[in-house]
């Protein structure tokens, strides 16, 4: 098996404890991630907007605090695609519709922060039908998310990439948001867990409600 293929099938715990302790470092993950991606993204389109150069930047910033001693985070290094219905600090917000095609939001996401805070490396947004209202991946912006396990079918809605991105093993977890079926619906299709929090566990500001 290859280094990037070991990385890759590695939990997000998993990654986490490698990186802490300097078996691997954050940008060795990154590199990792980006390179499937590049590799399967043309046949799954899971992420509407990757992130590369916001990866290796965040990546690098992991491995400068685990250099001088500092505590990088719990989940430093872990890379994590963020549906795009949940609001990216200039990172193009797009939710599948065309009136959003340009919005680049001036705040995260209390998830965002929070992941960032720990340590996340995001690599991209993930595709969502238009404003979350499909159980599929279809929107008129961007092209349909393929699953991963069988490119004829969907990887389900609306946390369509979420699902698809985890399954493919380009991230060993992603966020989704969910109103009625939007984490479970792929995580089923796609052969994943998916966990919805109770309503209010998790703040869902300023990106929209669900």
């Amino acid at each position: 098996m290859s280094a990037d293929n070991q990385i890759c099938r590695m939990d997000a715990a998993t990654v986490a404890a490698k990186v802490r302790n300097k078996e691997l470092s954050a940008a060795e993950v990154t590199e990792a991630v980006l390179r499937r991606m590049e590799k399967l993204e043309p046949h799954i389109h899971a992420f509407c907007t990757p992130t590369p150069d916001v990866a290796r930047a965040a990546a690098a910033a992991v491995d400068a605090k685990i250099a001088a001693g500092k505590d990088p985070g719990l989940l430093a290094g872990v890379p994590i695609g963020i549906k795009d219905l949940v609001a990216t600090k200039d990172i193009l917000t797009v939710m599948g519709s065309p009136l959003y095609r340009d919005f680049v939001p001036d705040e995260d996401d209390i998830v965002v922060e929070r992941l960032k805070d720990a340590g996340a490396v995001i690599i991209g947004k993930t595709n969502v039908p238009e404003f979350g209202y499909s159980g599929v991946g279809h929107n008129p912006v961007f092209p349909a998310t393929r699953n991963p396990w069988n490119l004829d079918m969907t990887s389900g809605g609306s946390s369509a990439g979420s699902g698809a991105s985890v399954a493919a093993g380009v991230a060993p977890f992603a966020i989704g948001s969910d109103g009625g079926g939007s984490i479970r619906i792929p995580s089923a299709l796609c052969g994943l867990y998916g966990i919805k929090a109770s309503m209010g566990r998790v703040p869902l500001y300023p990106g929209l409600p669900g």
